[in-house]
């Protein structure tokens, strides 16, 4: 390829715009200047919306793509075979008979000293499938014009997530520059990559392995993985989802331990196996590697590959192209500063363009036969560092390959040959972890809204002042409501409880900024199934809620908004499946057990006393509107108990708690847990067409419903077995 003479990629040496940037400027002249900012931050915008875990990314994603004709990809596209050639040929070496070292080509010394490099996966005979599949490359145009390899990516694979979705998301916000055509697309390519990971898993599950973001430094990596996930449709699971069973690796599912075909691995490889190296029990996976060495799982890259991207053997690599594949290297290695050399592109900067510095990464994977180059990637702003490292990169952008004249055939799969791929059942293949997150969710929205509730209807009759039979009446059994909730402590609950009392208690407890905290925590960690457009408007409704405190008094009225946005987002966005049957379990539960404690304490009392219990249940319920249309606001224990207790068309009442959760169980196949509620819905209603002895069924219900919460997190989140006695055990090896 022909050296250019300037090492701007806008502009050639003569201050012209180069071909391959001139449909870009268009567009930029037709939208202006002003209009560009705005679309970069709504670009941002979007791409944060897109970030799992409650993290902002790190990095600005620049609207403008950094184009490249088809002769520029040509040659990078074979320099990075070549280099992905000879990094696999070398680890494969140097976990299987070292010739590489023997002859010197490689010093032992560098090689054993690594971290990188795993002795326990050296293995006599080659794995069961490429040490190295996925492979990405760091690139500069020098100041000669010649594209020069900065940096080689074995390991984790850093970046793949957005390269293959940054595309699809700055389309929305600047259709003006795709309306020219003439770009190559990402998605033969990735279907082609979808469709070698189905096969080789040979119907088995194939997920992306992430970290997750327990600290700010991962959170550009978890959304990448997160990313990554989506856009090959499949699994996004952590260390915790895994466990090794008979030499396997199997997925906690809610239909038990699913065996695990393929891993793409978003973590170090170098914690990856506490059993064996070393580490932490509750870090990583123990027996990983023990299963990668039968050839029951595939990890992509598997662990160790990370080996080839240390910089001390930067200078033992070039001289192995001519020993190993006979032919000199196509890409040279850069040198000097790459800041300084690297050659230069507009990134936008508020209303300007900005030229920076650019690096080029491109990713290329290998499909069973050969290695297949993604046409296209991303590429970097840099800027010097004052940090060890020397350099960092800033913005982010999309790398265009532009498309020749003449057709691109891709082959792939033929009709004939479609893979057989295993039903997917979202229910029955739900991490556990991820249902366990979306049960609490449920529990701690729902449990936010009941004592917003309640406090609002306290704090008003507390204040009164009012020494009324009634109201000295209605104010005891708030108090107890209080203390049963955990909103007041308990040596407060017994006397005559005052508004002033209560606001001191709110004031030193905290109880509801504890529990948006949590509920923030919840959201955080199910993020992953919430959509970005879900997930804004939850976290939205939820910033609001946390803005109005810290006065918990004037900040009800924003829980109760949240808790309502984040309901009917439930209700109208969430499809039916795993994710949401559990979300809807956990509420249900929730406000089940919490009318039930609230209705024993407020029932507790003869039946010509049981009108200020009656009214507070009413309202606690949310019911006054109905009750007043139906009844004309005359409180009978009949109608009351009716509504509150077995009425299907209440959506407070028990009754139609013990449907809903009835019906999510079925759907879930515990019929026996299912048969329960029918009792207890059952028990309900008998309980309405009573007027004394209320408080201990109620009290009884409430209990029941707690052993039912044990048992859901038994059966599906823990997976461990059903507790049974001693003789269970006796007469279980008699019969065996």
């Amino acid at each position: 390829m022909s050296a250019l003479a300037s090492s701007d990629e806008m502009i050639d040496r003569s201050g012209r715009i180069r071909t391959a940037w001139v449909p870009v400027m268009e567009a930029v002249r037709d939208i202006g200047h002003d209009e560009l900012a705005r679309r970069s931050a709504a670009l941002n915008r979007q791409m944060r919306l897109a970030a799992p875990f409650g993290a902002a990314p790190t990095r600005h994603y620049d609207p403008l793509p950094a184009p490249l004709t088809p002769l520029e990809f040509s040659w990078l596209e074979a320099g990075l075979i070549q280099r992905a050639q000879l990094l696999s040929a070398a680890l494969e070496d140097l976990y299987g008979p070292q010739t590489l070292l023997r002859d010197g080509s490689l010093p032992p010394a560098l090689v054993f000293a690594n971290p990188h490099f795993l002795r326990s996966l050296h293995t006599r005979e080659k794995l069961g499938f490429p040490r190295l599949t996925f492979y990405a490359a760091d690139v500069i145009r020098g100041p000669d014009g010649r594209f020069q390899v900065l940096r080689d990516h074995t390991g984790v694979i850093p970046g793949l997530g957005h390269a293959l979705s940054l595309r699809r998301m700055a389309s929305s916000t600047v259709p003006e520059l795709f309306r020219t055509g003439g770009l190559r697309s990402l998605r033969p390519v990735r279907e082609m990559l979808v469709d070698h990971l189905q096969r080789s898993a040979q119907g088995g599950v194939v997920a992306v392995l992430s970290a997750g973001a327990s600290s700010p430094a991962q959170t550009q990596d978890a959304m990448d993985d997160a990313l990554l996930a989506r856009a090959l449709g499949v699994l996004l699971i952590e260390p915790g989802d895994l466990a090794t069973r008979n030499g396997g690796l199997h997925m906690k599912t809610l239909s038990g331990l699913l065996p695990v075909a393929s891993l793409i691995r978003g973590l170090s490889g170098i914690d990856l196996d506490p059993l064996e190296q070393g580490g932490r029990p509750g870090a990583g996976i123990p027996g990983a590697f023990g299963a990668i060495r039968s050839g029951a799982l595939n990890m992509l890259n598997a662990p160790g590959s990370a080996l080839m991207e240390a910089a001390e053997f930067a200078e033992y690599i070039e001289p192995l192209f001519q020993r190993m594949l006979g032919a000199a290297p196509l890409l040279a290695k850069a040198s000097g500063d790459p800041v300084t050399s690297a050659s230069r592109a507009p990134f936008v900067n508020g209303t300007n363009l900005v030229s920076t510095p650019i690096l080029f990464r491109l990713y290329a994977w290998h499909d069973g036969t050969t290695w297949q180059v993604l046409p296209g990637g991303l590429g970097f702003g840099l800027e010097q560092n004052n940090a060890a490292q020397g350099i960092a990169v800033t913005g982010m952008k999309d790398l265009w390959i532009l498309d020749a004249d003449e057709p691109h055939l891709i082959s792939g799969a033929t009709h004939s040959d479609t893979p057989k791929r295993t039903q997917f059942l979202a229910a029955a293949h739900l991490p556990s972890r991820v249902a366990d997150n979306l049960f609490w969710l449920g529990r701690s929205v729902e449990r936010l809204e009941s004592a917003s509730r309640l406090l609002m209807l306290a704090l008003p009759r507390l204040e009164s002042g009012t020494s009324l039979p009634r109201d000295l009446a209605e104010r005891g059994l708030i108090a107890k409501c209080l203390a049963q909730a955990g909103l007041l402590p308990a040596d407060l609950a017994g006397g005559a409880l005052s508004g002033r009392q209560l606001r001191g208690a709110l004031a030193r407890r905290k109880p509801i900024t504890g529990q948006l905290k949590e509920v923030a925590r919840l959201i955080n960690a199910a993020s992953e199934r919430l959509s970005p457009s879900m997930l804004a408007t939850v976290r939205f409704a939820l910033n609001q809620a946390t803005e109005s405190l810290p006065n918990e008094e004037t900040a009800l009225p924003s829980m109760l908004s949240f808790a309502a946005t984040f309901a009917g987002i439930a209700a109208e966005n969430m499809s039916r499946d795993g994710g949401w049957l559990f979300l809807e379990m956990g509420r249900r539960l929730e406000r089940a057990e919490t009318l039930a404690e609230s209705l024993a304490i407020l029932l507790n009392a003869p039946p010509e006393r049981l009108e200020p219990g009656m009214a507070l249940g009413i309202e606690l319920a949310d019911s006054v509107l109905s009750y007043d249309l139906r009844h004309a606001g005359i409180l009978a224990p009949g109608p009351v108990l009716s509504m509150l207790l077995a009425d299907i068309g209440n959506p407070r009442s028990l009754a139609y708690q013990f449907i809903v959760l009835r019906n999510c169980l079925q759907h879930l196949g515990a019929e026996d847990d299912a048969e329960s509620l029918k009792q207890l819905q059952q028990e309900a209603v008998n309980l309405s067409g009573e007027t004394t002895g209320l408080a201990k069924p109620l009290a009884a219900i409430a209990a029941r419903l707690r052993l039912l919460s044990d048992h859901v997190h038994r059966r599906f989140f823990s997976l461990l077995p059903e507790a049974h006695q001693l003789e269970d055990e006796l007469e279980l090896e008699a019969a065996q």
